[in-house]
């Protein structure tokens, strides 16, 4: 009987082990107190996901639309970015004219050249396959485009579709600001830099108490970009910023990466289900950003390193493998 016991307890005490180390206790969102970084990062590890024991597309299925002729380079940073980053599929939906320059910066990529209101009804069809959409990166901010990028985001409001918006498709937002207001869940992040920040705080001018970054509701989230990355989320403990980790090197296309990395991240914390309440999609959208921002951090200061003022983008593109193992201690 005492040999029953005590198989019965170690039973419990392992079961126990395994459950918290799986992360299947899901209680995150009811702890007290602010995230610190180190709480972050221990979230951020979490949600990367097994390679074993997978199929193709589970680690990722995700869209970057933009670009055109003159920005072509914008969308496959972004979209080489998520894939570096471990997204399974990637893919990129740009004009006509840009679609044959980014195909041939990578076979890696999956090319539609759909991006005009003309294959309004292709688009559509697409959006629905992609677990979380990048909008913005070189899109352009001609009156064609700027209608084409807000009927984009009411599609995927309907289709419930989580959203990374950056660039011009934030400059998109600034000429319709409602088109957010009551996103559902699983929700968007905004990104913008100092100047875009400053743009949709004057566009939210209705918007008395300061707080520009409440004005779509408690889905929408916001990484300002910065010598202080800094996150705002309707669920004050899920705010952070970050500083250091970088260089004084600004290279172009590093917001593209970011955000093309956190398309990837905002998948996996969303499938990683690190709590079960209300707050979950606020919890899973502070850690996709942390873990994209600390990322890129990473990556620039390892080129900068190498390559010092000389650095350019691409650089910070080859070492995602690197600053990968280096932040989450998995290869």
């Amino acid at each position: 009987m005492y040999c029953v016991g005590w198989i019965f307890t170690c039973f419990i005490c392992l079961s126990l082990q395994v459950y918290l180390t799986f992360g299947l206790l899901k209680d995150e969102c009811l702890e007290e107190g602010i995230l610190s970084n180190e709480k972050l990062i221990s979230l951020s590890k979490r949600i990367v996901p097994d390679l074993y024991g997978t199929s193709k597309g589970d680690s990722g299925k995700i869209a970057v639309i933009g670009g055109s002729l003159e920005y072509s380079g914008a969308p496959y940073f972004g979209a080489l970015a998520a894939l570096r980053v471990g997204a399974d599929l990637v893919y990129v939906i740009t004009t006509e004219k840009a679609a044959p320059v980014v195909k041939s910066y990578s076979p890696d990529l999956i090319v539609y050249p759909f991006l005009s209101r003309n294959y309004a009804t292709k688009i559509n069809e697409l959006l629905q396959k992609f677990d979380v959409i990048v909008i913005g990166p070189g899109a352009g901010r001609e009156d064609e485009q700027v209608k084409l990028i807000l009927d984009i985001i009411q599609t995927c409001k309907i289709l419930k579709k989580p959203l990374v918006l950056d660039a011009d498709a934030l400059f998109a937002v600034t000429k319709n600001i409602s088109v957010l207001s009551g996103y559902p869940a699983p929700g968007v992040i905004l990104t913008p830099n100092k100047r875009e920040s400053a743009k949709l705080n004057s566009a939210v001018n209705n918007n008395t108490d300061g707080h520009w970054h409440r004005y779509w509701g408690e889905n929408v989230s916001v990484l300002v970009k910065g010598q202080e990355d800094t996150c705002y989320s309707s669920v004050v403990k899920f705010r952070w910023a970050l500083v250091g980790g970088g260089s004084a090197r600004r290279a172009a296309g590093q917001g593209d990466i970011l955000a093309g990395a956190l398309g990837t991240f905002y998948n996996w914390a969303l499938k990683a289900n690190l709590c079960e309440n209300e707050q979950s999609t606020q919890l899973a959208q502070s850690v996709a950003m942390f873990a994209a921002s600390t990322l890129t951090r990473t990556c620039n200061l390892q080129a900068f390193k190498e390559n010092g003022r000389n650095m350019i983008g691409s650089d910070m593109l080859k070492k995602i493998p690197s600053a990968f193992s280096e932040v989450f201690n998995k290869t």
